[in-house]
């Protein structure tokens, strides 16, 4: 549907409006853009007239509102409210209600967030099988990756594992995870006796740079498996490394902690 049929639906929904309820509409100003329009509005009560303005703007939804231009104001909320209503019937219309539905939706990153910090309690999960049955360890790196990559392909559509990043430093490197259409990636380290904070660190630091020739990522999730309790200090790992550098969003979590 075109701006000047949408626009035209409105005002042809507000005189309706106002003509059911006993109003007097006027058209007294609009734009050749279909985006503005003010109607003059009036009704007699008894011996008394009230009138008002009704100021519109059409964007990618309707704003809306009655000013009144009498002494008294009686009816202008309710025709107000009767506008409104006709008004959410337009199927093309985005509604209050709908939109805060919308913008109560988790974004990725806050998805993402959760699935990371619960990590977990995902892999402890996944040792308590029905009847005894065969468990997955968590015995490395790989098996933290195979366990995250099922996690992912619940929440995310299209999920890249063993991305290639353009070369850095004359060599290629490989990232773990790639949300192509979120353009964020994930990395996964598993700290162990031979992979203590200290070493961790200096890797992510160059992953870090690595990740900024990759024309995909804008942020980087950096998830250090810890079960064991190798890292002395998850949170000064964490805010040491976390934050903005140059292009690119990173946040590490040390997971558990």
């Amino acid at each position: 549907m075109t701006n000047e049929q949408k626009y035209n639906q409105v005002i042809k929904t507000i005189f309706d409006v106002c003509k059911i309820k006993g109003w007097a509409a006027h058209l007294i100003s609009d734009d050749k853009n279909y985006q503005f329009a003010t109607i003059n509005i009036s009704k007699s009560f008894d011996y008394e007239s009230v009138e008002g303005v009704l100021d519109l703007i059409l964007s990618k939804n309707v704003k809306y509102s009655i000013q009144k231009t009498s002494f008294y104001d009686y009816g202008l909320k309710t025709l107000l409210d009767a506008i409104s209503l006709k008004l959410g019937e337009l199927s093309w219309l985005v509604s209050k209600d709908d939109k805060e539905k919308k913008d109560e939706q988790p974004r990725p990153s806050q998805i993402l967030i959760k699935i990371l910090k619960n990590f977990d309690k995902s892999a402890r999960q996944i040792k308590k099988r029905h009847n005894n049955r065969s468990s997955m360890e968590m015995n490395d790196e790989y098996d933290a990756q195979d366990l995250l990559h099922s996690v992912l392909r619940a929440f995310f559509d299209d999920v890249r594992p063993e991305e290639y990043t353009p070369s850095y430093a004359g060599s290629n490197s490989r990232v773990d995870f790639l949300l192509k259409k979120e353009k964020i990636v994930v990395e996964v380290k598993f700290a162990s006796q031979k992979l203590k904070e200290k070493e961790i660190g200096n890797q992510l630091i160059i992953d870090i740079k690595k990740y900024q020739t990759h024309p995909d990522c804008e942020q980087l999730y950096c998830l250090i498996y810890d079960p064991n309790g190798e890292i002395n200090n998850p949170m000064g790992l964490e805010n040491d490394l976390s934050g903005r550098h140059n292009k690119i969003e990173v946040k590490v979590l040390v997971v558990p902690h």
